[in-house]
């Protein structure tokens, strides 16, 4: 692979990591902080504003800009976003802005960035440069619960330490990454808020790249950030360790779960993602319920393979549609539709308030997602 390409890709790595450092730490911030569990859950998912609004401008911007002035900057935001956290572990609003730049951050990179990738690799590696991406991403989240849960277990800056470690990686990082050569020759076309997506393939994508896309950060959201707080009382004393373990096999799920794709195709793996998403949602439910946190532990992951194969099967299916000339918007489409299923926990955690009660609510969303793995079957077989 391209030098350049593994640069791109270290960015991304970054990225990821930097996400989730501060995932192990939602229960400490709940005790150190005394927040109610939708507060907890707004930590986590107040992501998704910084996101949604990043993502709605990025791609536009990139393909009339280039890549380089909107990787590179909000790359090095990252690091920054890494010391807000730490002066919020007092301050339960530099907690929520903190995670906001986070997302912000990352629909301003994700996006971009895979789109600055399959440039670099080429048309005739578009599909490598999914799974690229779909690997580097879902290895940062990966990395950042462990070694969070490492050094709190380690040392007595568990708030402290890991964020300062992600800060220095990538400062020192971006030098390299600025070496990496532009693919898009700025022009004229105007800025404008747009999906990308070519008028012959909207159907494919409404039916089913939309719906498989707005389950790819339902189903590892729930597994990091749900369901270790739900069940934190059972746990005993091991809450980050719990934490960390369960984020780390969600996340390298993800990752190891790519290979499918090069397997079954986009195609089959679609509606395979969506089944074990299904399955590993109903475990984590029944470990709510029936008080046997353990089964967090596989359904983390098979929580975590539904992420990875679904973002692997919907980039590789975008890859075939797009048009150079929106390759960045609509790459970053594809973010923002994920990126939704990221305010899951808040919902749950929102609707159960309601008095409907959190085992229902659960068994809910669970149903929801079998009778989205049979649509996303169905739609599997459309045509384009």
């Amino acid at each position: 692979m391209k030098r350049s390409a593994w640069l791109v890709a270290i960015a991304l790595f970054l990225v990821g990591y930097g996400t989730n450092v501060s995932t192990p730490f939602l229960v400490l911030y709940k005790e150190r902080l005394q927040l109610g569990q939708s507060a907890t859950m707004g930590i986590f998912t107040v992501y998704v504003l910084g996101i949604m609004g990043a993502l709605l401008v990025a791609g536009p911007l990139s393909d009339r800009f280039g890549r380089r002035p909107l990787v590179i900057p909000f790359t090095a935001v990252s690091a920054v976003s890494s010391v807000i956290m730490i002066f919020g572990r007092d301050q339960f609003a530099l907690l929520l802005l903190g995670r906001f730049l986070l997302g912000v951050v990352s629909g301003a990179v994700f996006g971009v960035g895979a789109a600055w990738l399959q440039e670099i690799l080429g048309q005739e590696k578009l599909a490598l440069a999914g799974l690229v991406t779909t690997a580097t991403t879902f290895a940062g989240f990966g990395i950042g619960p462990p070694v969070s849960a490492a050094i709190d277990a380690l040392s007595d800056d568990g708030l402290v330490t890991p964020f300062v470690l992600h800060a220095i990686l990538t400062a020192a990082f971006l030098p390299w990454l600025w070496t990496v050569t532009e693919t898009v020759e700025p022009n004229s076309q105007p800025v404008r808020v747009r999906l990308g997506v070519p008028a012959r393939h909207r159907p494919v994508f409404l039916k089913l790249i939309a719906p498989a896309a707005a389950m790819v950060f339902v189903f590892p959201s729930s597994a990091f950030a749900l369901f270790p707080v739900l069940v934190s009382d059972s746990i005993g004393g091991q809450e980050v360790v719990v934490a960390g373990a369960i984020g780390a096999l969600t996340a390298w799920s993800g990752l190891l779960s790519r290979p499918l794709i090069g397997r079954l195709g986009p195609r089959r793996g679609l509606p395979f993602g969506m089944a074990i998403g299904a399955v590993g949602y109903l475990l984590g439910t029944v470990a709510f319920a029936a008080d046997l946190w353990p089964l967090l532990l596989p359904a983390a992951v098979l929580l975590g393979g539904a992420a990875g194969t679904l973002t692997a099967g919907a980039l590789g299916l975008l890859a075939e549609i797009a048009e150079p000339e929106t390759r960045g918007t609509l790459n970053s489409t594809f973010y923002m539709l994920a990126y939704v299923g990221m305010a899951m926990p808040i919902f749950i955690t929102t609707l159960a308030a309601t008095g409907l009660g959190m085992t229902a609510v659960l068994f809910g969303v669970t149903a929801l997602a079998f009778g989205g793995f049979a649509w996303i079957t169905y739609a599997s077989r459309l045509s384009y």
